[in-house]
């Protein structure tokens, strides 16, 4: 399951039909000066909202969804970061064919029964807590997925 989540996310990452930048956007409201703009994909079932900085870098991505693909295990219990005010687990993960990028995921059980699935993808500690940082800032809203 894990492989197929990598896979869609893969896809979404280098799809560039379709994408939005932050007006008119569904995805949460970016930190003003934060340099990050949304590209943005929905369907009926999802919203994937991809983070990306002035240079072209990925910062982050979420997805909004009923159906998350990721199953935390807590022997993958790596940081610990807040969000919405509250602790936040995130949990190693791997990309295959680049086995130095450091990879976390997370999940949130959002109000409407919706998941909320992070994915920070770095080269290093000092990556992966800027990125935290930049989602702890986030104001999450309801979004209408089925």
């Amino acid at each position: 399951m894990r492989a197929v989540f990598r896979s869609v996310v893969a896809i979404l990452l280098t799809w560039s039909g379709a994408v939005s930048a932050q007006s008119g956007s569904k995805c949460p409201t970016l930190p003003a000066n934060s340099g990050l703009v949304w590209q943005e994909i929905q369907s009926d079932s999802l919203l994937f909202c991809r983070a990306v900085r002035d240079d072209g870098s990925d910062a982050f991505a979420l997805t909004f969804t009923r159906k998350p693909t990721f199953n935390p295990d807590r022997r993958n219990s790596a940081d610990v970061s807040s969000f919405d005010g509250q602790s936040l687990q995130w949990y190693r993960s791997s990309l295959a064919g680049n086995p130095d990028l450091q990879v976390r995921e997370s999940l949130v059980k959002l109000d409407d029964g919706s998941t909320l699935q992070m994915v920070v993808r770095a080269n290093d500690a000092t990556g992966l807590q800027r990125a935290f940082g930049e989602i702890s800032a986030l104001k999450i809203a309801p979004v209408a997925i089925r």
